[in-house]
């Protein structure tokens, strides 16, 4: 299996939690879905459109988390054009304290189902090439990525050490060792084009972007030292 390795940063990001509405809490990692969305803006494809190509059933996805998890808040005064006929005349506004992460950086994996797609992302990511502007979940939050590259991903039948966030159903036994820091959260794994989250699960991560160990299934091997697991 051909994996696509690549790196991706910025200053801040903000990957929404379902569940909150008023102060608007950020996961600790980019889910799928958020990654399909950046794929489909480094291949082009149109928003309306690339969630029939890139999805759960089609791309996987393994992450890595490169530096420790920090998260901080800051207010965002939001304003309402609705009903104003210039921008000038906008009169409400609303302030909304939002977590973000703090110089979030990631190591992503991807296998896509579709050979032609994914020689095309192929290609742009390792030209470092865009068609639309690739953020961390918010337009303003701004991403950069760096091509790592292009592996056969071999299977460990059970594997000891995993450098990667795991699905907590695919861990048969974790070591809790000193000086780690572990968290789970419930993920949306998959979407359809109509936004309607088909698929959550819980994973396991070490958050400050160290390897887990214990004994994990679905783990695989890439060109580096490193070993990942798909989503």
């Amino acid at each position: 299996m051909k994996v696509l390795v690549f790196d991706i940063w910025g200053d801040f990001g903000h990957f929404k939690k379902y569940y909150t509405t008023a102060s608007p809490l950020t996961f600790s990692v980019p889910p799928p879905t958020a990654i399909f969305g950046m794929l489909g803006a480094i291949l082009g494809l149109d928003k309306e459109e690339y969630l029939n190509h890139i999805n759960g059933r089609t791309t996987k996805i393994g992450i890595q988390i490169l530096k420790p998890i920090k998260k901080t808040r800051m207010t965002l005064n939001l304003i309402d054009t609705k009903n104003s006929g210039s921008f000038h005349l906008i009169k409400n506004r609303t302030q909304i304290k939002t977590e973000f992460l703090k110089e979030p950086a990631y190591r992503l994996y991807v296998n896509m189902e579709k050979q032609e797609l994914f020689n095309r992302l192929t290609n742009l990511v390792q030209n470092k090439e865009s068609y639309y502007t690739l953020s961390l979940g918010l337009a303003n939050l701004l991403a950069n990525y760096r091509y790592i590259g292009l592996y056969d991903a071999k299977p460990i039948e059970e594997a000891t050490e995993v450098h990667s966030i795991v699905l907590a159903e695919n861990i048969k036994e974790l070591v809790v060792e000193e000086g780690k820091k572990y968290s789970k959260e419930k993920l949306p794994l998959d979407m359809n084009p109509d936004r309607e989250v088909l698929s959550y699960k819980d994973v396991v991560m070490e958050v400050q972007g160290r390897s887990l160990r214990g004994k994990f299934l679905g783990v695989y091997k890439s060109g580096g030292r490193e070993n990942f697991s798909f989503l």
